[in-house]
């Protein structure tokens, strides 16, 4: 590498109930030209559908960018962590916790069905 590449990394730790400061890293680092590959360091029992859903969408951007994006799971990398990480290159460890039980949930729409019984 030349002396001007860097890699970065983020960090997702904790239960994930926020977004907003993890996904101004990526897209910080997405837009710095210095920045070569990114890696996304998940020591994380899950969270929120829409957190999950809003990292997994700024790593996929961050790769549009050109960015190489390796997710580097720890002690623990369950549910909606594992979505983050979905988009990158994942590096598991052999004693890593990984697990999920869902971050999609689907309902019926009996709406049609409701209005022909009354």
């Amino acid at each position: 590498m030349v002396g001007s590449d860097k890699v970065a990394l983020v960090k997702l730790e904790g239960l994930l109930v926020t977004a907003d400061s993890v996904v101004e890293e990526l897209n910080d680092y997405a837009e710095d030209s210095s920045i070569k590959a990114i890696v996304l360091r998940i020591d994380s029992p899950g969270g929120g559908v829409v957190v999950s859903q809003e990292i997994y969408n700024a790593v996929r951007n961050a790769r549009k960018e050109g960015k190489k994006v390796v997710a580097s799971m720890g002690t623990v990398a369950a549910s909606a962590a594992i979505t983050c990480c979905c988009s990158g290159q994942d590096c598991g460890q052999s004693g890593t916790l990984t697990g999920s039980i869902g971050v999609k949930m689907e309902f019926a729409n009996i709406e049609k069905l409701l209005e022909k019984i009354g």
